[in-house]
């Protein structure tokens, strides 16, 4: 079985998918996807699972239980990039690898493993890490930045925490050789800390402490690269903060020190990461002028797009899988293709889901922009329960507080004049009207389908003489 269809099994775990979604996800063509389905059925027959079923041009997996972890920790196949990342590991952690060793173990020929290690050779060179060959013992590093080093293996073990439900037989083995701290101290730790300096939690900033605990565990006390963390101006109250903390567990000075970087990068993540806050003035720069913002909303679209932003980049860099099912609302649809647009033109690559997560915060955003102090919607209904009326309207309040929400009868709204009628921004109705410009159709005045009226009035008003890209 291939890595592209382990690719398409790990996209259909997240649920029911139709075909033309799927091609989001994977490199695979529609006439590829099917036939790595029947590939993957064959397989999953041969192991007792329920094959992968297709329903109205969905597919489905039948049961998604425990199995399916079973399933991946026995599978033998590796990408040449999974291969490397398990060679630098243990080439960072040990100082030398065995190529002959390391080879057998993955079950590649000789000449693929030399490939692989070349380019972990000139992957290292380029952080100032270099190694040699020594006959018939091995791979040795020679000379060392340390700072690089620590933080590559970070980021390469990180990978395999992310990963761990999908890890294959391999990577399996090297996490649990590796993995020799309790998550559930570190977890404490981090939540304590988290709590303390009033952070966001994430699986990435969670990671990135418990990894760097068993680094240090494995090879000693270490002088983290900071990378000029240490001259931000609240670096010094942070470590101070921590020092007055209590922990479960005994730490380090160097590993507070790190703790300190961690807090003030999750705080701070786009101004610290120079790739990402690059990234991301790209992208909101792009998205300010195809909307022709005002410097007043640019700066509130920055604002709030910021962390969403950053989790797709970190996502994207660390090869997590998530799965959205695409929107049935043609606006949204629309607003999701030109962000998609947008990225592939500027050379940034997310995932698709990512990519619907930032459709739908500038689609907040656009919303909170648009319902705002005198903006009046008036509600009208052939058959009106006043008691439903009210809790519909009570429970929009909550999310629009500040624009007033009217209900009343058909026959009342028969006899206002046109300009009653012209003084409402949006009226809501389960009737048609042609000749109302600024009336919405719905089936029926629920929650949903009022919510639905004001997304799509937000969109078409931001995509009125909208220039294309």
């Amino acid at each position: 079985m291939s890595n592209k269809a382990i690719a398409l099994l790990k996209v259909l775990l997240h649920g029911d998918i139709q075909l033309d979604e799927i091609t989001k996800y994977v490199d695979l063509d529609i006439n590829s996807i099917e036939r790595n389905i029947n590939v993957l059925n064959e397989y999953l027959k041969e192991r007792g699972i329920d094959p992968i079923r297709k329903i109205n041009n969905s597919y489905s997996l039948q049961n998604k239980d425990e199995k399916f972890s079973e399933f991946f920790s026995k599978l033998d196949i590796l990408s040449s990039r999974e291969r490397q990342d398990i060679y630098c590991i243990r080439l960072l952690l040990d100082g030398f690898i065995n190529l002959e060793k390391e080879r057998q173990l993955m079950g590649v020929s000789r000449t693929t493993a030399i490939k692989d290690l070349k380019k972990v050779k000139e992957f290292l060179e380029e952080k100032n890490i270099k190694v040699e060959s020594r006959n018939s013992k091995g791979i040795f590093l020679k000379e060392v930045n340390e700072g690089n080093l620590y933080n590559i293996l970070c980021e390469k073990i990180m990978k395999l925490l992310i990963d761990r439900e999908f890890l294959s037989k391999q990577r399996k083995e090297l996490l649990e050789e590796i993995a020799i701290l309790e998550e559930d101290v570190y977890l404490e730790i981090y939540s304590s800390i988290t709590e303390k300096f009033n952070l966001k939690k994430s699986v990435f900033s969670f990671y990135a402490v418990y990894t760097m605990a068993i680094i240090e565990k494995l090879k000693g006390p270490i002088n983290y690269e900071l990378s000029q963390i240490e001259t931000h101006k609240n670096y010094h109250d942070v470590c101070l903060a921590l020092e007055k903390m209590e922990f479960p567990i005994e730490l380090s000075p160097q590993f507070k020190n790190f703790l300190a970087s961690v807090i003030l990068k999750i705080r701070y993540n786009c101004n610290l990461d120079t790739p990402l806050k690059e990234s991301y003035k790209k992208f909101i720069d792009k998205i300010k002028n195809i909307f022709k913002l005002t410097e007043k909303e640019s700066e509130e679209l920055h604002r709030q797009l910021i962390t969403c932003y950053t989790m797709g980049y970190l996502d994207k860099k660390y090869g997590v899988l998530w799965v959205r099912k695409s929107p049935n609302s043609e606006r949204c649809k629309r607003l999701g293709q030109l962000v998609e647009r947008v990225l592939k033109e500027l050379n940034i690559e997310m995932i698709y889901s990512d990519i619907l997560r930032l459709a739908g915060c500038i689609t907040n955003f656009f919303m909170i922009e648009e319902y705002v102090e005198g903006f009046k919607v008036l509600s009208v209904s052939r058959d009106v329960n006043n008691e439903y009326s009210q809790r519909v309207i009570n429970s929009l309040k909550v999310f629009y507080p500040k624009i007033s929400f009217t209900t009343e009868s058909f026959l009342e709204f028969r006899f206002k004049s046109k300009k009653e009628i012209e003084s409402y921004n949006l009226i809501i109705s389960d009737t048609e009207s042609y000749t109302i410009k600024n009336l919405r159709k719905v089936n029926t005045l629920s929650l949903r389908e009022i919510q639905r009226c004001f997304i799509e009035y937000a969109l078409d008003k931001r995509f009125k003489n909208l220039e294309e890209i």
